[in-house]
């Protein structure tokens, strides 16, 4: 059933996982001061661990947020997609373009920490891109998105 979680330090499961999604044990659910520095995520973007009190609203961000508020929405079943600041405006406005059709618990922004030029992350679950792929971006937010384990309305 969607959001019922019955292992704590794993992902909710999916009868038909994205291929190429890595799945990370979950590491945290602590809140932890904002300003604070998180030291115990296990990916590159964090897909669960230490994170702030609040997150960020849905949407499109042309300035990088705190990993520490993002990890936040994941745990409330957003999705999070990250692309390197270098990739090209081409990959921007089609990921923007992506985001503004669905905006529902969906966040793009651009992360200089990037190991790759885009990354989707969902709570326990990351899918890195060398190359744009919209259909598999589409399939990855229509598998894993409201699958945190706090079910919020936004």
């Amino acid at each position: 059933m969607l959001g019922v979680k019955t292992d704590t330090d794993k992902p909710i499961a999916v009868s038909n996982p994205v291929v190429g999604t890595q799945e990370f044990p979950i590491v945290s659910r602590t809140h932890i001061a904002v300003g604070t520095k998180a030291t115990n995520y296990s990916s590159n973007p964090p897909t669960s661990g230490d994170h702030w009190p609040a997150p960020a609203k849905n949407g499109v961000y042309d300035n990088q947020l705190p990993d520490e508020q993002l990890v936040h929405n994941l745990e409330h079943g957003h999705i999070w997609i990250s692309y390197k600041p270098d990739v090209s405006q081409e990959v921007k406005d089609k990921l923007k373009e992506i985001v503004e059709k669905d905006n529902w618990k969906v966040v793009l922004e651009p992360r200089a920490e990037n190991e790759t030029k885009i990354a989707l992350a969902g709570w326990g679950r990351l899918l890195k891109m060398g190359d744009l792929d919209v259909a598999k971006v589409d399939e990855f937010i229509k598998t894993y998105r409201n699958r945190g384990p706090e079910q919020t309305p936004e």
